[in-house]
Protein backbone atom coordinates (compact mmCIF):
# COMPACT_ATOMS: atom_id res chain seq x y z
CA UNK A 1 0.00 0.00 0.00
CA UNK A 2 1.34 3.44 -0.97
CA UNK A 3 0.41 6.68 0.78
CA UNK A 4 0.53 9.90 -1.24
CA UNK A 5 1.43 12.92 0.87
CA UNK A 6 -0.12 16.33 0.26
CA UNK A 7 2.60 18.94 0.66
CA UNK A 8 2.14 21.92 2.97
CA UNK A 9 2.40 24.34 0.04
CA UNK A 10 -0.52 22.60 -1.70
CA UNK A 11 -2.71 22.93 1.42
CA UNK A 12 -1.91 26.64 1.73
CA UNK A 13 -2.54 27.12 -2.00
CA UNK A 14 -5.93 25.42 -1.65
CA UNK A 15 -6.79 27.49 1.43
CA UNK A 16 -6.12 30.77 -0.43
CA UNK A 17 -8.16 29.65 -3.43
CA UNK A 18 -11.13 28.72 -1.20
CA UNK A 19 -10.90 32.09 0.56
CA UNK A 20 -11.36 33.86 -2.77
CA UNK A 21 -14.71 32.12 -3.36
CA UNK A 22 -16.24 34.13 -0.50
CA UNK A 23 -20.06 33.78 -0.47
CA UNK A 24 -20.07 31.36 -3.42
CA UNK A 25 -18.30 28.65 -1.42
CA UNK A 26 -20.32 25.41 -1.24
CA UNK A 27 -18.62 23.83 1.78
CA UNK A 28 -17.68 25.09 5.23
CA UNK A 29 -15.33 28.03 5.85
CA UNK A 30 -13.13 26.27 8.44
CA UNK A 31 -9.42 26.55 7.59
CA UNK A 32 -8.98 22.80 8.21
CA UNK A 33 -11.24 22.05 5.25
CA UNK A 34 -8.41 23.04 2.89
CA UNK A 35 -6.64 19.82 3.92
CA UNK A 36 -9.57 17.68 2.79
CA UNK A 37 -10.04 19.57 -0.49
CA UNK A 38 -6.30 19.38 -1.23
CA UNK A 39 -6.37 15.65 -0.41
CA UNK A 40 -9.26 15.11 -2.82
CA UNK A 41 -7.46 16.97 -5.61
CA UNK A 42 -4.26 15.03 -4.94
CA UNK A 43 -6.25 11.78 -5.01
CA UNK A 44 -7.70 12.72 -8.40
CA UNK A 45 -4.23 13.64 -9.70
CA UNK A 46 -3.00 10.16 -8.74
CA UNK A 47 -5.92 8.53 -10.56
CA UNK A 48 -5.53 10.64 -13.72
CA UNK A 49 -3.27 9.18 -16.41
CA UNK A 50 -1.62 11.40 -19.03
CA UNK A 51 -4.31 14.05 -18.67
CA UNK A 52 -7.21 11.62 -19.17
CA UNK A 53 -10.54 12.19 -17.44
CA UNK A 54 -11.22 10.40 -14.15
CA UNK A 55 -14.38 8.32 -13.62
CA UNK A 56 -15.47 8.60 -10.00
CA UNK A 57 -18.20 6.95 -7.94
CA UNK A 58 -18.89 9.70 -5.42
CA UNK A 59 -20.79 7.54 -2.93
CA UNK A 60 -18.16 4.81 -3.01
CA UNK A 61 -15.35 7.27 -2.33
CA UNK A 62 -17.35 8.98 0.41
CA UNK A 63 -17.98 5.64 2.11
CA UNK A 64 -14.31 4.69 1.86
CA UNK A 65 -13.28 8.01 3.40
CA UNK A 66 -16.06 7.90 6.03
CA UNK A 67 -17.60 11.13 4.75
CA UNK A 68 -21.06 12.17 3.62
CA UNK A 69 -21.46 12.30 -0.20
CA UNK A 70 -22.72 15.89 0.13
CA UNK A 71 -19.37 16.87 1.66
CA UNK A 72 -17.38 15.53 -1.29
CA UNK A 73 -19.86 17.06 -3.74
CA UNK A 74 -19.36 20.45 -2.06
CA UNK A 75 -15.60 19.96 -2.40
CA UNK A 76 -15.96 19.18 -6.11
CA UNK A 77 -18.19 22.21 -6.67
CA UNK A 78 -15.61 24.46 -5.02
CA UNK A 79 -12.77 22.91 -7.03
CA UNK A 80 -14.77 23.54 -10.19
CA UNK A 81 -15.60 27.10 -9.11
CA UNK A 82 -11.91 27.94 -8.67
CA UNK A 83 -11.15 26.42 -12.06
CA UNK A 84 -9.06 23.40 -11.02
CA UNK A 85 -11.36 20.81 -12.61
CA UNK A 86 -14.56 20.37 -14.60
CA UNK A 87 -17.00 17.54 -13.88
CA UNK A 88 -20.24 16.17 -15.27
CA UNK A 89 -22.62 13.41 -14.18
CA UNK A 90 -23.37 10.31 -16.21
CA UNK A 91 -24.68 6.73 -15.91
CA UNK A 92 -21.27 5.49 -14.71
CA UNK A 93 -20.80 8.25 -12.12
CA UNK A 94 -18.87 11.48 -12.33
CA UNK A 95 -16.50 12.26 -15.17
CA UNK A 96 -13.79 14.65 -13.96
CA UNK A 97 -11.26 16.52 -16.09
CA UNK A 98 -8.43 18.14 -14.15
CA UNK A 99 -6.82 21.44 -15.06
CA UNK A 100 -3.58 22.93 -13.77
CA UNK A 101 -4.23 25.03 -10.62
CA UNK A 102 -3.51 28.69 -11.29
CA UNK A 103 -1.36 30.74 -8.92
CA UNK A 104 -3.39 32.24 -6.07
CA UNK A 105 -2.26 35.39 -4.28
CA UNK A 106 -2.45 35.34 -0.50
CA UNK A 107 -4.47 38.10 1.16
CA UNK A 108 -2.20 41.05 2.27
CA UNK A 109 0.86 39.08 1.05
CA UNK A 110 3.14 40.03 -1.85
CA UNK A 111 4.18 37.08 -4.00
CA UNK A 112 7.85 36.82 -5.02
CA UNK A 113 8.68 38.74 -8.17
CA UNK A 114 9.61 35.74 -10.28
CA UNK A 115 9.22 35.54 -14.04
CA UNK A 116 6.84 32.58 -13.67
CA UNK A 117 4.48 34.53 -11.41
CA UNK A 118 4.52 37.63 -13.59
CA UNK A 119 3.94 35.66 -16.78
CA UNK A 120 0.94 33.84 -15.33
CA UNK A 121 -0.66 36.83 -13.55
CA UNK A 122 -0.51 39.39 -16.35
CA UNK A 123 -2.96 37.62 -18.73
CA UNK A 124 -5.44 37.09 -15.87
CA UNK A 125 -5.33 40.75 -14.85
CA UNK A 126 -5.64 41.89 -18.45
CA UNK A 127 -8.64 39.61 -18.99
CA UNK A 128 -10.40 40.89 -15.87
CA UNK A 129 -9.76 44.51 -16.88
CA UNK A 130 -11.08 43.83 -20.39
CA UNK A 131 -14.23 42.29 -18.91
CA UNK A 132 -14.69 45.24 -16.52
CA UNK A 133 -14.32 47.73 -19.37
CA UNK A 134 -16.84 45.85 -21.53
CA UNK A 135 -19.26 45.46 -18.60
CA UNK A 136 -19.13 49.15 -17.67
CA UNK A 137 -19.70 50.29 -21.27
CA UNK A 138 -22.62 47.94 -21.94
CA UNK A 139 -24.32 47.55 -18.54
CA UNK A 140 -27.89 48.84 -18.11
CA UNK A 141 -28.06 52.11 -16.12
CA UNK A 142 -29.68 50.27 -13.21
CA UNK A 143 -26.57 48.10 -12.70
CA UNK A 144 -23.71 49.63 -10.67
CA UNK A 145 -20.26 49.99 -12.17
CA UNK A 146 -17.79 47.16 -11.62
CA UNK A 147 -14.35 47.87 -10.17
CA UNK A 148 -12.44 44.57 -10.01
CA UNK A 149 -10.45 43.83 -6.87
CA UNK A 150 -8.43 40.70 -7.43
CA UNK A 151 -9.19 37.92 -9.90
CA UNK A 152 -12.12 36.10 -8.31
CA UNK A 153 -14.01 35.97 -11.61
CA UNK A 154 -11.04 34.84 -13.73
CA UNK A 155 -11.75 31.10 -13.63
CA UNK A 156 -15.41 31.47 -14.58
CA UNK A 157 -14.64 34.10 -17.20
CA UNK A 158 -12.15 31.75 -18.85
CA UNK A 159 -14.69 28.90 -18.82
CA UNK A 160 -17.32 31.14 -20.40
CA UNK A 161 -14.91 32.24 -23.13
CA UNK A 162 -13.98 28.62 -23.84
CA UNK A 163 -17.66 27.62 -23.98
CA UNK A 164 -18.42 30.44 -26.41
CA UNK A 165 -15.66 29.23 -28.71
CA UNK A 166 -13.14 32.00 -28.09
CA UNK A 167 -12.86 35.65 -27.04
CA UNK A 168 -14.02 37.02 -30.40
CA UNK A 169 -17.28 35.10 -29.98
CA UNK A 170 -17.70 35.75 -26.26
CA UNK A 171 -17.61 39.57 -26.16
CA UNK A 172 -20.63 39.98 -28.50
CA UNK A 173 -22.44 37.34 -26.40
CA UNK A 174 -21.74 39.38 -23.26
CA UNK A 175 -23.09 42.52 -24.94
CA UNK A 176 -26.28 40.70 -25.95
CA UNK A 177 -26.72 39.35 -22.42
CA UNK A 178 -26.39 42.79 -20.84
CA UNK A 179 -28.90 44.21 -23.32
CA UNK A 180 -31.33 41.29 -23.25
CA UNK A 181 -31.54 40.43 -19.54
CA UNK A 182 -35.04 39.83 -18.07
CA UNK A 183 -36.78 42.71 -16.34
CA UNK A 184 -36.37 41.26 -12.83
CA UNK A 185 -32.60 41.18 -13.21
CA UNK A 186 -32.58 44.64 -14.79
CA UNK A 187 -34.65 46.48 -12.20
CA UNK A 188 -35.13 44.44 -8.99
CA UNK A 189 -31.92 42.42 -8.60
CA UNK A 190 -29.40 45.32 -8.60
CA UNK A 191 -31.11 47.14 -5.71
CA UNK A 192 -28.66 47.26 -2.81
CA UNK A 193 -26.05 45.19 -4.67
CA UNK A 194 -22.54 46.05 -5.76
CA UNK A 195 -21.04 45.92 -9.23
CA UNK A 196 -19.13 42.80 -8.18
CA UNK A 197 -22.42 41.10 -7.26
CA UNK A 198 -23.96 41.95 -10.62
CA UNK A 199 -20.87 40.90 -12.56
CA UNK A 200 -20.82 37.56 -10.72
CA UNK A 201 -24.52 37.03 -11.53
CA UNK A 202 -23.61 36.80 -15.21
CA UNK A 203 -21.57 33.66 -14.44
CA UNK A 204 -24.20 31.88 -12.35
CA UNK A 205 -27.47 30.13 -13.16
CA UNK A 206 -31.02 30.21 -11.84
CA UNK A 207 -31.59 27.94 -8.84
CA UNK A 208 -33.35 25.22 -10.84
CA UNK A 209 -30.36 25.04 -13.22
CA UNK A 210 -27.55 25.36 -10.65
CA UNK A 211 -24.75 22.88 -11.35
CA UNK A 212 -26.10 21.79 -14.74
CA UNK A 213 -23.35 23.39 -16.80
CA UNK A 214 -21.87 26.57 -18.25
CA UNK A 215 -24.57 26.81 -20.91
CA UNK A 216 -27.12 27.59 -18.17
CA UNK A 217 -25.18 30.62 -16.88
CA UNK A 218 -27.07 33.88 -17.34
CA UNK A 219 -24.53 35.26 -19.80
CA UNK A 220 -25.63 32.53 -22.24
CA UNK A 221 -29.32 32.32 -21.28
CA UNK A 222 -29.81 36.08 -21.80
CA UNK A 223 -27.62 36.50 -24.85
CA UNK A 224 -30.00 36.44 -27.79
CA UNK A 225 -33.34 36.16 -29.46
CA UNK A 226 -35.53 33.02 -29.18
CA UNK A 227 -33.91 30.04 -30.89
CA UNK A 228 -30.34 31.15 -30.26
CA UNK A 229 -28.11 28.24 -29.33
CA UNK A 230 -26.23 28.81 -26.08
CA UNK A 231 -22.53 29.05 -26.64
CA UNK A 232 -22.48 31.30 -29.69
CA UNK A 233 -23.87 28.85 -32.26
CA UNK A 234 -26.24 29.69 -35.09
CA UNK A 235 -30.01 29.95 -34.44
CA UNK A 236 -31.66 26.54 -34.20
CA UNK A 237 -32.69 25.12 -37.54
CA UNK A 238 -30.49 27.55 -39.45
CA UNK A 239 -26.98 26.96 -40.76
CA UNK A 240 -24.33 29.65 -40.89
CA UNK A 241 -22.52 30.25 -44.15
CA UNK A 242 -18.84 29.37 -44.09
CA UNK A 243 -16.61 32.39 -44.14
CA UNK A 244 -13.91 32.83 -46.78
CA UNK A 245 -10.86 30.73 -46.02
CA UNK A 246 -12.53 28.95 -43.10
CA UNK A 247 -10.29 26.24 -41.65
CA UNK A 248 -11.38 22.99 -39.97
CA UNK A 249 -11.16 24.39 -36.44
CA UNK A 250 -13.27 27.44 -37.35
CA UNK A 251 -15.78 25.14 -39.05
CA UNK A 252 -15.87 22.93 -35.97
CA UNK A 253 -16.57 25.94 -33.72
CA UNK A 254 -19.37 27.03 -36.03
CA UNK A 255 -21.07 23.65 -36.22
CA UNK A 256 -20.53 22.11 -32.76
CA UNK A 257 -20.66 23.33 -29.18
CA UNK A 258 -20.16 21.72 -25.77
CA UNK A 259 -23.47 21.17 -23.95
CA UNK A 260 -22.06 20.46 -20.50
CA UNK A 261 -21.60 16.69 -20.87
CA UNK A 262 -21.65 16.00 -24.63
CA UNK A 263 -21.25 17.66 -28.03
CA UNK A 264 -24.24 19.19 -29.84
CA UNK A 265 -24.65 20.36 -33.41
CA UNK A 266 -25.80 23.88 -34.32
CA UNK A 267 -28.11 24.14 -37.32
CA UNK A 268 -29.09 22.09 -40.35
CA UNK A 269 -25.56 21.77 -41.71
CA UNK A 270 -24.43 20.12 -38.47
CA UNK A 271 -27.40 17.75 -38.52
CA UNK A 272 -26.37 16.52 -41.97
CA UNK A 273 -22.82 15.63 -40.90
CA UNK A 274 -21.78 11.98 -40.82
CA UNK A 275 -20.98 10.68 -37.33
CA UNK A 276 -17.30 10.18 -38.14
CA UNK A 277 -17.09 13.79 -39.33
CA UNK A 278 -18.79 15.01 -36.15
CA UNK A 279 -16.27 13.04 -34.15
CA UNK A 280 -13.36 14.47 -36.14
CA UNK A 281 -14.54 18.05 -35.66
CA UNK A 282 -15.31 17.50 -31.97
CA UNK A 283 -11.84 16.06 -31.43
CA UNK A 284 -10.37 19.20 -33.03
CA UNK A 285 -12.28 21.29 -30.48
CA UNK A 286 -11.08 19.05 -27.64
CA UNK A 287 -7.50 19.44 -28.83
CA UNK A 288 -8.06 23.22 -28.68
CA UNK A 289 -9.08 22.94 -25.03
CA UNK A 290 -12.88 22.91 -25.37
CA UNK A 291 -15.22 20.32 -23.88
CA UNK A 292 -13.74 17.25 -22.18
CA UNK A 293 -10.86 15.31 -23.69
CA UNK A 294 -12.01 11.91 -24.96
CA UNK A 295 -15.71 12.78 -24.90
CA UNK A 296 -16.04 12.78 -28.70
CA UNK A 297 -14.57 9.29 -29.08
CA UNK A 298 -16.92 7.95 -26.40
CA UNK A 299 -20.01 9.82 -27.63
CA UNK A 300 -19.77 8.97 -31.30
CA UNK A 301 -18.90 5.31 -30.70
CA UNK A 302 -22.22 4.76 -28.91
CA UNK A 303 -25.41 3.74 -30.76
CA UNK A 304 -26.91 6.49 -32.92
CA UNK A 305 -28.59 9.31 -31.00
CA UNK A 306 -29.67 12.84 -31.92
CA UNK A 307 -27.24 15.53 -30.87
Amino acid sequence: MRFYAVCTEAIEHTHRALQQLEQRRQGSSRPSRALRVAQLYGHLQCRARDGAAVQLGLRDLAAAWHLQPRELRADLKDLQAIGWLHYSSGPSGLRIQLTEPAPVAAAATQLPETSAVVASSEPVQGLIEQFASHYNRQRPPSWPAYSPRGSALAARLRRAIAHAGGAETFWPVLTQALVGMPEFWRSTYPQGRSGADCAAALFSADRHAAGLGVEFWHVFCWCGAPGTVAGGGAPAGQASEAGPGENDLERARRLLYWAGNHWRGAGIEAAKLERNEKRRLAELLEAAGLGVAGAAAEQFSRPVQTY
